[in-house]
């Protein structure tokens, strides 16, 4: 088996010089900043990156939190030249288990990264099935299964009496609603999409002007989830928004689908297009939102770890506006 390893070393010349000590069966490929990994886990992840805290642009911590949210199995290592208590605690609430410092003997780092590798090969292999031969003995249950079909006759002469019962209990509600809904609601909001006063659009167009001055787009857009735009900034011409925006609040369906089925309270999920005229990024907002983020490619380029470090900055804010 060929282990795939990716370095980020920044200034550091141990991490560099884990280029040769690797045998054949450890494919080792050194990157130059964290964003360039990031793209690299997002068409082949790699088993391990080993990245130094210190990175220009976006840092090994910035790459530390940015990471799940590919949904990879590639684990990541982070390198210190000394020890620092505080970054450790911050990244091991991303889930980075090791933070290795200068100090760490280099044939104990090619030992432990080793080990990383393994248990990413590992994670990523299926479980087999279960042999089928123990389920060979239990060929009698279908007899067994046969007399059950006695049962369900009963139950059709009860389902009616559920289905009259609950009329008789929605109809106490109606006459209730109205009550509530001029007493307890905000005047901001209604039954259907969200409601922006003045003062809510103002400070959410000058969030999203200083992303687009962090980020370089060439228009952002906040909508619902039904497509319908609330916020926008830069220059949208030439973009169909019309029926962008309904198709990408689509592709985020199953998005909420999986949340649900893994009861998750929180999740994020992101949909990226690089396109020849066009990079897009759309991030989903505690499923009712999005943020849609386009660069003109005859423009400045997208950097895929920038946009997620100040996207997810703008987010947390948005999502205080919003209420």
């Amino acid at each position: 088996m060929t282990y795939r390893l990716v370095v980020v070393p920044g200034d550091s010349d141990e991490l560099r010089a884990l280029q040769g000590q690797f045998a054949g069966d450890v494919e080792v490929q050194t990157l130059d900043t964290a964003n360039d990994a990031l793209w690299e886990v997002r068409n082949d992840p790699p088993g391990v990156i080993i990245a130094n805290v210190e990175l220009p642009g976006m840092s090994g911590i910035d790459l530390a939190e940015i990471l799940p949210n590919f949904g990879a199995p590639t684990r990541l290592v982070l390198w210190s030249r000394r020890p620092d208590p505080q970054i450790a605690r911050q990244v091991a609430s991303f889930g980075v288990q090791h933070i290795v410092s200068g100090d760490m003997a280099l044939n104990d780092l090619r030992d432990l990264l080793y080990r990383e590798l393994n248990e990413a090969a590992t994670a990523a292999t299926p479980t087999a099935e279960p042999p089928p031969s123990e389920s060979a003995p239990q060929s009698p249950a279908p007899p067994a299964r046969s007399k059950e079909p006695a049962a369900p006759p009963p139950e059709p002469p009860s389902r009616p009496a559920r289905a009259k019962a609950e009329p008789a209990r929605q109809a106490e509600p109606p006459p209730a609603r109205p009550a509530e809904t001029g007493a307890h609601r905000p005047a901001r909001r209604r039954d259907g999409p969200l409601v922006l006063t003045p003062e809510d659009q103002r400070a959410i167009r000058l969030r999203l002007e200083a992303l687009d001055r962090d980020v370089g787009s060439k228009c952002i857009i906040l909508a619902d989830r039904a497509g319908m735009v609330l916020v926008e900034t830069g220059l949208t011409i030439g973009l169909p928004t019309m029926v962008l925006l309904p198709l990408l609040s689509t592709s985020f369906s199953t998005a909420g689908q999986i949340t649900q089925m893994l009861r998750e309270t929180e999740s994020s999920a992101l949909y990226v297009h690089e396109g020849s005229h066009y990079d897009l990024y759309c991030f989903d907002i505690a499923q009712r939102f999005m943020l849609v983020i386009v660069f003109d490619k005859s423009g400045t380029p997208a950097k895929i770890g920038s946009v997620w470090v100040y996207a997810k900055r703008a987010i947390r804010d948005i999502q205080e506006l919003l209420g």
